[in-house]
């Protein structure tokens, strides 16, 4: 629970493992196997990660919770992205935007039907939910079609577009999970 604890708090922070390294006078290897949880930090240890993360250290003992660790966005809060650039999309919504401190990126799209000529391609993965109606998700080299309640996941470094089949209004919940790591650490 405390190397969890450890390296969330890094993370919402958005600082490195050297950089706590420095600040605490610790080895960047040492931290590493304590945020992985393969060596147990002592009391004196903790309270200078703590005092490094900004954090209480009941925080690191899940005690606590702060307040950048949980982020509720309500409906007004929804970002409309739809452009005049994607011609094959009706609805478009960032219903959580990307973050250098997030990984994860949720958006509400209604496809059209048409094929958009600038099919997608972004680093992370990517899981496409329906949430109505029917869509299919055209690759490269072949085609997926989802109906309601189905679910693909795939890297997002592949070209991609989706498009709305049948005559049902298709919505789907698209989720993009970046790796932050190779920003944190670099």
């Amino acid at each position: 629970m405390i190397a969890n604890s450890i390296y969330s708090a890094r993370r919402r922070r958005g600082l490195t493992l050297a950089q706590v390294a420095s600040a605490t006078d610790l080895d960047k290897g040492y931290l590493s196997r304590v945020e992985r949880g393969q060596k147990s930090p002592s009391i004196s240890t903790l309270l200078k990660i703590a005092e490094a993360l900004e954090v209480q250290v009941g925080q690191l003992f899940g005690e606590t919770t702060s307040e950048d660790a949980i982020l509720v966005v309500r409906r007004d809060q929804h970002i409309d992205m739809k452009s005049e650039e994607q011609p094959g999309v009706d609805l478009l919504q960032a219903i959580l935007p990307a973050s250098n401190r997030r990984r994860l990126s949720l958006f509400i799209t209604e496809p059209g039907k048409e094929v958009n000529s600038r099919a997608a391609d972004h680093p992370g993965d990517e899981t496409v939910y329906v949430l109505s109606g029917s869509l299919v998700i055209d690759f490269p080299d072949r085609s997926v079609e989802l109906r309601e309640g189905d679910c693909v996941h795939f890297d997002g470094h592949l070209r991609h577009d989706i498009r709305q089949i049948g005559r049902a209004k298709a919505r789907a919940l698209v989720i993009i999970a970046q790796d932050l790591s190779t920003r944190a650490e670099g």
